[in-house]
C-alpha cells in the first residue's frame, strides 16, 4: 500500500545509515531507551490503520506515520505537493538524448510558520481521531488484548523541500535555525492536550543533516521549558531551485 510505503521509505532514510542516526530528547529519557528497545528487537506487523505495530513481550507501540511541510494548503492540497508532481510530469516528457537532454524549473508556493503549525496540527487532529479505530482494528486482527500495554507512537514528517528554517536574530551573530517540532511551542502544547498519544517521532531534513526528536508527552514539560518561539523568529520562505537531465545510453 502507498502508505506503508511512505513509512518504510521514512524509516530507511532516517534510520538505515552506517553512521547511526542521533536522536534529541528532554527529561529522563526512560521511554526513549524502551522504544529504541522494542523498535529494534520487537516483531513488526506493517499494514493500514494504523500503519505499524510494533510488540516485544507485554509491550506494544501502535505506529501511524504522516508527512506535513511549510507550504499553503487550499483546496486542491499543499502546494509543494503539486509542484513537486508538475516537476515529476515534466522531468518524464524530457526525450533523452545521448548528450542528454536537460531542464531546470522551480517548486513555486507561499510558504510561512504560520503554515507549519497549521499543516502538522491539522494532520495531527485527523490521525488522533482515528486512534480508536486502530484499536479497534487491532484487536479485530488479535494482535493486542487487554494483558498488553500498548503506547500510540505518531511518527511525523516534515517534508518541506529544503526544510524549515527560521533565521534566529537573538545573539550578536544571527544563525539559521531549523525548525523541530520538539521545540515547537504551539505543537507541544496541542501534544501537552492530546492524552491518547504517548510518543511522537519527529523528523526532518536541514540540507543533507537528518533531524529527529523523540518527545515523551508523560515529560512534556520538560520540552516546553526548552522550546523556542519560532514565531518572532524571520522564517525564510523560498523557492527550490530543481535541475535534472535524462541521458540516452546506446546498447553497444
Amino acid at each position: 500500500m502507498k502508505r506503508n510505503n511512505e513509512l518504510l521509505t521514512a524509516i530507511n532514510k532516517y534510520f538505515s545509515s552506517e553512521d547511526g542516526t542521533n536522536i534529541y530528547y528532554q527529561g529522563a529519557g526512560t521511554a526513549i531507551k524502551k522504544f529504541a528497545n522494542i523498535f529494534l528487537s520487537g516483531e513488526r506487523f506493517i499494514d493500514d490503520a494504523p500503519d505499524l505495530f510494533i510488540c516485544k513481550n507485554n509491550t506494544a507501540f501502535i505506529t501511524e506515520h504522516f508527512e506535513f511541510d511549510c507550504y499553503r494548503v487550499t483546496r486542491k492540497g499543499s502546494q509543494s505537493r503539486r509542484e513537486q508532481s508538475r516537476i515529476d510530469r515534466l522531468e518524464k516528457k524530457i526525450t533523452p538524448t545521448e548528450a542528454g537532454a536537460y531542464f531546470h524549473d522551480k517548486i513555486q508556493g507561499f510558504s510561512s510558520y504560520q503554515d507549519y503549525v497549521q499543516n502538522v496540527c491539522r494532520n495531527f487532529n485527523e490521525h488522533y481521531l482515528q486512534i480508536s479505530t486502530y484499536k479497534k482494528n487491532l484487536k479485530n486482527r488479535g494482535l493486542i488484548s487487554d494483558s498488553l500495554a500498548v503506547k500510540v507512537l505518531f511518527f511525523i514528517e516534515d517534508t518541506s523541500p529544503l526544510g524549515s528554517m527560521v533565521v534566529d536574530y537573538s545573539n550578536d551573530s544571527p544563525f539559521i535555525r531549523p525548525i523541530c517540532l520538539g521545540q515547537c511551542r504551539e505543537f507541544l502544547s496541542l501534544l501537552d492536550n492530546s492524552p491518547d498519544v504517548n510518543y511522537v517521532l519527529a523528523c526532518s531534513m536541514s540540507g543533507s543533516n537528518k533531524i529527529v526528536w523523540f518527545i515523551d508527552r508523560s515529560e512534556i514539560s520538560a520540552y516546553q521549558k526548552k522550546s523556542i518561539e519560532y514565531s518572532k523568529m524571520e522564517f525564510l520562505n523560498s523557492e527550490p531551485q530543481v535541475l535534472g537531465f535524462r541521458i540516452l545510453i546506446p546498447n553497444d
